[in-house]
This record gives C-alpha cells, structure tokens and sequence, in this order.
C-alpha cells in the first residue's frame, strides 16, 4: 500500500510542477515531492524495488536513443570541434569542481564529482545510484545547479546580448 501512496504523491508533485511549467517538471516536482513526504515522516516511504533501477535506465535509454537522428550525425560534421572543446571544459571543471569540493568540504570524492559533472539530474542520479555514490547529495547538488542555471542564464544573456546584435 506505501507503493501506492508513493506513486501517487510522486505523480502529485509531478503535475504540480508541470503545470507551473518548472523546467524537468516531471522528475522535480516528483523528487521534491516524495522527498518531502519522506523527510517529514508522514508515511513510510518504502525503498523501491531492485528491478527498478535497470527498468528506469532501459527508459532513460530508450528516450535519448529515440532523439539521435540521421540529421544528428550530418551536424557533427561541422560541429564536432565546439562539440568536443565544450566536452573536455564540461567535464574538466566539473571533475575539478568536484575534487576541489571533496576535499575543502569533505564530501565523498565519487559523490562531489557525479555532483558537479555536466549531465541533467535523472542521468547523473541514476548514475550515482548504480556506482553507489550519496543519491541524495547528487541530486541535491544538481538541483541547486539546475536551478541557479535557470534564474541566472537568462539573466546573463540580456545583458551580454543587446536586442540587434550578435
């Protein structure tokens, strides 16, 4: 019966979220909503089941492969060089980032690193949870990434790009 109530308030929180258009709505919304029931205690929130993991990362697949078209593989041609410059900065400072983070603030080296590498919060979490990092400080670390990405980047933008240049 806590499977029940467990999917339900996650599908709560996910159609809260999707319906205040939060970017990731789904898997936020879902998140901070189970998340919250959990840490307040009000019901048991039960550990899903082992099978779960590979299932949701057949879907994850199944969901990026479906993305990758012929047209996908004919822009490489031209931007493969910004694509892989943008890969080894990302990845660098993220790695960086990470062990500067381990070892100021003592957080677990694999769980700082998954925490600052480049990737969306459902890649990384899953990420974290099959090599046995602290899900939770992952998820954690990129939400507050994501959200910052969201309040600041814009804000960024139009003040770096004027309406009329380029």
């Amino acid at each position: 019966m806590n499977y029940l109530w467990t999917v339900l308030i996650g599908l709560a929180g996910a159609l809260i979220a999707v319906k205040l258009r939060l970017p990731a709505g789904a898997l936020v919304g879902s998140m901070v909503a189970v998340g919250l029931v959990n840490v307040w205690g009000a019901i048991p929130i039960p550990t899903p089941p082992a099978g779960i993991r590979f299932v949701m990362q057949v879907v994850l697949g199944i969901l990026l492969g479906s993305k990758l078209t012929a047209e996908t593989f004919f822009a490489l041609k031209d931007l493969w060089r910004p694509a892989l410059l943008c890969t080894v900065i990302a990845v660098g400072t993220g790695v960086l980032s990470g062990y500067l983070i381990s070892r100021w603030l003592g957080i677990e080296r694999l769980t700082a690193i998954l925490g600052t590498a480049p990737g969306g919060i459902s890649d990384m979490s899953l990420i974290a949870l099959d090599m046995g990092a602290q899900t939770s400080t992952v998820v954690v670390m990129h939400l507050a990434r994501l959200i910052s990405v969201i309040v600041v980047v814009p804000w960024v933008v139009r003040l770096l790009i004027q309406p009329g240049t380029s």
